[in-house]
């Protein structure tokens, strides 16, 4: 009897102990299983739709020009003698810029004052002298013969004035195109001579631009010029000045189309008041044709595309399909959207995606639809600007 007791005591243990690691396999294997799920999830960063104004905006490349810019030539001929600016110097309305040598110009001036007091003497004195013989002809004291040959001398006398007048008028202003002058406010762009050099008729002196305001010229295709019109506000950035948004708006639009490139020249006036633009500068300009207020935003890294030639299309027309990825409990789920104006680096979503959604916008290339995620931070909510 006490051996079969001790023979059910030693089955009993052996039946716990086999219990006991049936068990632990079993929670090492529901261990093992959780962990490879674990490792399955990819990490990504998700963030909620912005709450912004979307915004269409034409894009064009342009160059900046002058409202305003003279080359300056001179008229006479001989050596310049002064020079009053340098390039760049700021010059006002009929500020002498260059003299040249009127030495010459100074001696017809007084040549031909002379002459017109000279002719003007004569003048007075057959002037004298035909009253005189005016008041004898009525008196019968002079004959019509007489009388005839003082008026025609004085008439001759009157044009001789005039022509002496003319001759020093003009004299008088090829002296003065010896000072060579600004045509209006503005700066010095070119100069072209130095003290000492020749110059003649035809021959450049210098350019004077003015800065305040400048011209950006830009094309815009004809399919777009319906969506421009005068006043409308722009934008325009350079390369000299990263970063920097400088504003104007449009002024002209011209009213033909190049028959060759069916685009049209648009001009955008830009006040320039800190003088930073420069003629001759390449341009970006943007437009801005419509806004749609309170639209949600996403960036445009976490929308995907997938292309795709339309069935039973032989001409090749390739059908685009674009998509987010939305992070639903522990998972990925594909949305397809319909997407919107682009601004900046963020894209409208017109339908897809609703403002609460958190979007995958980090790690949307790893992940399928369906596939396990994990957050990598946390989560962002949208904001509103």
């Amino acid at each position: 009897m006490g051996r079969t007791l001790a023979r059910i005591g030693v089955a009993v243990s052996a039946l716990a102990v086999m219990s006991l690691v049936s068990s632990c396999d079993s929670a090492s294997s529901t261990s093992t299983e959780a962990e490879a799920e674990a490792t399955k999830a990819v990490p990504v960063a998700v963030h909620q739709p912005y709450i912004e104004d979307a915004v269409r905006v034409l894009t064009a490349n342009g160059s900046i020009v002058a409202d305003r810019q003279v080359t300056i030539y001179s008229s006479v001929a001989g050596r310049v003698v002064e020079r009053n600016v340098d390039l760049a110097s700021s010059v006002r309305d009929s500020q002498i810029i260059i003299t040249v040598d009127h030495s010459a110009l100074d001696l017809t001036v007084a040549q031909t004052r002379a002459a017109l007091a000279a002719a003007e003497q004569q003048a007075a004195n057959l002037a004298t002298e035909l009253a005189r013989v005016q008041r004898l002809y009525n008196e019968g004291g002079s004959s019509q013969q007489q009388y005839d040959a003082i008026r025609t001398q004085k008439t001759s006398a009157d044009e001789g004035v005039k022509q002496a007048r003319a001759a020093f008028q003009q004299a008088v202003v090829r002296r003065n195109e010896a000072d060579i002058r600004a045509p209006f406010d503005g700066v010095i762009g070119r100069l072209f001579v130095e003290v000492g050099d020749m110059v003649g008729p035809g021959v450049p002196i210098a350019v004077v631009v003015d800065l305040t305001p400048l011209i950006g010229k830009v094309q815009i295709p004809e399919r777009d010029l319906g969506l421009i019109y005068s006043k409308q506000p722009a934008t325009l950035t350079v390369a000299a000045y990263p970063g920097a948004v400088f504003r104007g708006a449009v002024r002209r639009i011209s009213p033909i189309i190049d028959p060759v490139t069916r685009m049209a020249e648009v001009e955008v006036l830009l006040p320039n008041e800190d003088r930073r633009l420069k003629p001759g500068m390449f341009a970006r300009v943007n437009i801005e044709v419509d806004r749609r207020p309170h639209a949600l935003m996403l960036p445009s890294d976490a929308v995907l595309q997938e292309s795709r030639l339309r069935a039973g299309d032989v001409s090749g027309n390739v059908e685009r399909t674009y998509y987010v990825f939305v992070k639903q409990g522990n998972k990925a789920v594909r949305r397809a959207v319909d997407l919107g104006y682009t601004t900046g680096d963020r894209v409208e979503i017109r339908s897809g995606v609703s403002a609460g959604d958190s979007v995958v916008v980090q790690g949307q290339h790893l992940v399928q639809d369906g596939q396990l995620v994990v957050l990598s931070s946390a989560p962002t909510a949208g904001g509103v600007r």
